[in-house]
């Protein structure tokens, strides 16, 4: 009778542990478990796998308004021509997508900068852990995650809101067979979070 009950103990702990990842989630290097949860965002990072280039815009709203007055879960680029946003940066990217699974895939992303000369090397994933989508990117003096939600079939929308410092961002991404576009924008250290935003995104990518 003992045996049996360490036999059971033994199965249910293995059950158990099988259930829960102990991978961190800015963890880049190893691939998570898979869960029966994680089917529900399976194959959503396929479309991306291959080469993009493009240019990444930066643009910065000179006269913010109450951030009540705009519907920022629903943004276009109508929206940046009604804000009149003034363009202060510019970067050239090319970003190298590969999937390992149907839920875990690589990335490296190069910066250019036109102005400085500068380039930016950065490595990351997409993948899904614990049933959410996740995109960490470690930068040479950062790690940014972003946590992710679908919005039809070829769009996903990524999130990040930290305090210590402020950094609160949001993009949505669309992707279609030759293009990918990046539409967003963030509040950062010092913004005044009960305005519009002060910085805008938008980035367009060709397939190579």
């Amino acid at each position: 009778m003992l045996k049996r009950w360490y036999i059971w103990a033994c199965l249910l702990f293995w059950i158990n542990s099988s259930c829960q990842n102990d991978i961190a989630i800015d963890n880049i290097q190893d691939v998570p478990s898979f869960q029966e949860k994680d089917n529900r965002y399976k194959d959503v990072f396929v479309i991306l796998d291959g080469t993009w280039k493009g240019e990444f815009l930066i643009y910065e709203d000179l006269n913010p308004i109450s951030k009540d007055a705009i519907d920022l879960n629903n943004i276009s680029l109508s929206l940046f021509k009604a804000r009149k946003l003034k363009q202060v940066n510019q970067i050239e990217v090319t970003q190298v997508y590969t999937s390992e699974t149907p839920y875990f895939q690589r990335v490296e992303i190069i910066d250019f900068y036109p102005d400085t000369k500068q380039k930016v090397v950065s490595k990351g994933v997409n993948k899904i852990q614990d049933g959410n989508m996740w995109c960490v990117v470690k930068k040479p003096d950062e790690t940014v995650i972003h946590k992710g939600t679908t919005e039809g079939e070829n769009t996903i929308i990524w999130q990040r809101n930290e305090r210590n410092p402020q950094k609160i961002e949001y993009f949505k991404e669309t992707v279609s067979p030759k293009f990918y576009e990046i539409i967003g924008w963030g509040y950062y250290e010092g913004d005044d979070t009960n305005l519009s935003p002060k910085l805008w995104f938008y980035a367009k990518y060709e397939r190579q």
